[in-house]
């Protein structure tokens, strides 16, 4: 049976510095080197609206896997697009809308070499061009690319505490533990900090080297008591609280306060190990 078939055209806010794909519920999704459009091909759906939000979707969690597996952060333009129909009968239609302009700028080549003991090749891979991208819909993956769509320290930090805070929950749920039982397991009254102190025992059990080594250039840290709730202190009483907080007479970090932006920047370092490091925790591991 034919049916209506639309290909979209959106706009990046800059060229990709990589060529990848994905395949998302039937949709293929794609990004060509030094281009500044996103494609997104096969979009089944019988009208204009309902294709263009099943494009977007599909788009954004492309982009989404991108950030945190390429550590490429590419912004949609949502109001600038074309778009190419096919309908059932064959006919074809091109659909523009401020249509986009391919940029096409210089980007250097970088490749790795892999050689045997003979020193024979036997594989070279371009960091620009990783090919499929397998992607799976996760919150906290648009969290994280959103901190690294902003210049400002204190929203890059908010946003990779709420990509970690996600996950964190669904590590809890998954071990099915009650918000009270998780208070009493880690001896605490926050639950947000047992939270997030749950999630680093479970993303960072088998080694903890790369937390300890991260934290250890910018906080002072006592290798004679456990990590984990020093680091849990760092990040959210010293960092995420005095972020969500303005109250008068509590501790707080101020924008534009040079002293406070400073202290925000530095641990962001650490909190962008956590992110990532439970992002690739909840690719592997959560459903």
């Amino acid at each position: 049976m034919a049916k209506d078939i639309w290909t979209f055209y959106y706009t990046l806010d800059r060229p990709s510095p990589l060529e990848a794909f994905s395949q998302i519920n039937g949709l293929k999704v794609e990004v060509h080197r030094n281009s500044n459009q996103v494609v997104i091909g096969n979009v089944d759906a019988s009208d204009m609206d309902e294709a263009r939000k099943e494009a977007l979707a599909a788009a954004n969690q492309f982009l989404n896997t991108l950030s945190w597996k390429q550590g490429t952060s590419l912004k949609i333009e949502p109001e600038t697009y074309s778009a190419y129909h096919v309908s059932p009968s064959g006919k074809k239609e091109q659909i523009l809308k401020a249509a986009p302009v391919a940029v096409v700028t210089s980007v250097g080549e970088l490749t790795a070499v892999k050689k045997d003991a003979a020193g024979n090749i036997v594989e070279v891979r371009d960091s620009q061009k990783p090919g499929r991208i397998d992607t799976k819909p996760s919150d906290a993956a648009a969290y994280y690319r959103r901190a690294h769509l902003t210049s400002d320290p204190f929203d890059s930090f908010r946003n990779l505490y709420l990509a970690v805070e996600n996950i964190a929950d669904r590590i809890r749920i998954k071990k099915t533990i009650s918000k009270q039982r998780l208070k009493k397991m880690c001896g605490l009254q926050s639950y947000e900090r047992s939270l997030l102190q749950i999630a680093l025992h479970e993303c960072f059990a088998k080694t903890q080297q790369s937390l300890v080594r991260t934290a250890s250039k910018t906080y002072t840290i006592d290798t004679k008591k456990p990590i984990i709730p020093q680091l849990a202190e760092i990040l959210y009483e010293g960092n995420r609280c005095q972020l969500n907080h303005a109250k008068a007479l509590e501790n707080k970090k101020i924008p534009f306060n040079p002293q406070d932006e400073k202290a925000v920047k530095t641990a962001l370092c650490l909190m962008e190990l956590v992110a990532k490091s439970l992002l690739a925790y909840e690719d592997n591991l959560l459903p």
